[in-house]
């Protein structure tokens, strides 16, 4: 078949382009992986282009058929690029979260919706295409991960600082405010370690985020899994800088401290959402109700220990918050022992319990879909609060950043986190982190070039024209 002949299929990754910030900042951003496995999954007769708003807008491409994949907060825009399609008659296919939970609305714009991972349905969309007869709803299976398709990690912009790689799904817990375990299902399905070894062997980059919600998992079976990986990775001498995901269970085995420490972990994202009880009822955050909010700090140094960083996620905008206990929030997070402060907002997402209680107690306030959506990106409250209106809530959380991401502060655990940490390095990393949330939340002209002023000054001079 000459080139000309051969379909083309378009793969298209929204940016929102509502914000700036941190989501802006190109080293935070994360390879589309699921576009790279539909793109796998795709016969070999087919041109595949992947056009990634992240590195540049996007511009009409001509293709036989168009795929998009989209988060709530990038809704918006993906039927936006949809609509451009539909209009010169292309089918256009959209996928991933948001579409999953919201296939009725997604019908609207888009000419196909999948439901659920893709895996399982996509030969039989590209087949029902080619025959002229593609469905309006395909509904995906929760398949195991055995065999599970490399990314066409060759679509990937070369630009991205992190490389992304996945060795499980689901998610046990059920917490109010997520979708995991809606879209991934709540058994923990875990890939055969030999496969990750070897797709991680073909990764050219040096940093690895591995997207795993819960790299660790709950149980004793999942713990010794992940040992198991740790240990591999070392056997084979495979080099990469990691950062994960984990619960607050990540310190129960401190030989899995100790593989993955040994095996690259820079940073691992803890989510720990609030300090007091009232928070952890209204988001059914059991694990960290099970443990007790004592027990935080003790988890943040035992991980320390190893030389691992935390990056410890807070939210604020709990039904029960007021400006005393939001202030108490920040205090708390200022005397705390993690080395980098993720702060959110409460966001009901579609699919989530929260989203259909507050919808059904008629709280959320900017429901004008799809425009919304674009604003449901943890930044903004978009529902009432029972104890705060929403300019004090967010007058308030003005003060909240100024205070957790005042660059003295930041210095100061920077200093901080390299003593406990006996790692420079892996302290900078947590301090870049850090600056990498300031950004996203305080507008006040500083840029990443600012950031060089702010720096502890044995690096100014020897990283200067690196980190520019």
């Amino acid at each position: 078949m000459n080139d000309k002949d051969r379909p083309t299929l378009l793969l298209v990754y929204p940016a929102n382009p509502l914000r700036k910030g941190f989501l802006s900042n190109r080293d935070t951003k994360y390879q589309p992986l699921s576009l790279g496995i539909i793109a796998a999954l795709t016969p070999p007769h087919w041109k595949v282009k992947l056009i990634d708003e992240n590195f540049r807008s996007f511009k009409y491409y001509p293709a036989d058929l168009v795929g998009i994949t989209a988060f709530s907060s990038t809704a918006t825009r993906a039927y936006e690029i949809a609509r451009i399609y539909k209009k010169q008659g292309i089918p256009t296919v959209i996928g991933g979260i948001h579409a999953s939970m919201m296939p009725e609305e997604a019908l609207q714009f888009v000419d196909t919706v999948v439901v659920g991972e893709a895996e399982s349905v996509w030969a039989k969309v590209i087949s029902d295409f080619e025959e002229g007869h593609i469905q309006r709803l395909y509904r995906g299976e929760l398949l195991e991960m055995i065999h599970s398709p490399k990314p066409r990690r060759d679509l990937f912009h070369p630009a991205y600082v992190f490389a992304s790689i996945q060795t499980t799904r689901g998610c046990p817990f059920d917490c109010s405010f997520c979708s995991v375990s809606a879209f991934n299902g709540r058994k923990y399905r875990m890939r055969p370690i030999e496969e990750v070894l070897d797709e991680l062997e073909e990764i050219p980059q040096n940093n690895v985020f591995f997207l795993d919600d819960n790299i660790v998992g709950i149980t004793k079976e999942h713990q010794e899994r992940a040992i198991e990986l740790f240990r591999k990775i070392i056997e084979r001498r495979i080099k990469k800088n990691w950062i994960s995901q984990a619960s607050i269970n990540l310190a129960d085995n401190s030989e899995v401290l100790k593989w993955a420490a040994r095996s690259g972990c820079r940073m691992m994202f803890i989510g720990v959402e609030s300090e007091i009880e009232d928070g952890l009822l209204e988001s059914n955050k059991r694990i960290n109700l099970k443990y007790g909010v004592s027990s935080y700090e003790k988890v943040f140094q035992k991980v320390n220990k190893y030389g691992i960083a935390v990056i410890a996620g807070f939210m604020f905008g709990w039904d029960s918050d007021t400006a005393h206990k939001i202030q108490q929030r920040v205090e708390y997070i200022r005397h705390s022992q993690a080395d980098s402060i993720q702060t959110s907002i409460v966001t009901p997402l579609p699919g989530t319990r929260l989203y259909k209680k507050l919808l059904d107690e008629n709280r959320i306030t900017l429901k004008n879909y799809p425009d919304d959506w674009q604003r449901y990106d943890y930044w903004e409250l978009v529902h009432r609060l029972p104890l705060m209106s929403k300019q004090e809530f967010e007058e308030e959380m003005q003060r909240v950043y100024q205070r957790i991401y005042e660059p003295g502060f930041l210095r100061r655990k920077f200093y901080r986190s390299s003593w406990k940490l006996r790692s420079v390095i892996t302290a900078y990393w947590s301090y870049m982190s850090n600056w990498n949330y300031r950004n996203m939340y305080i507008h006040d002209g500083k840029s990443m070039r600012n950031i060089l002023i702010n720096r502890p000054s044995f690096f100014r001079k020897k990283t200067t024209k690196r980190v520019i």
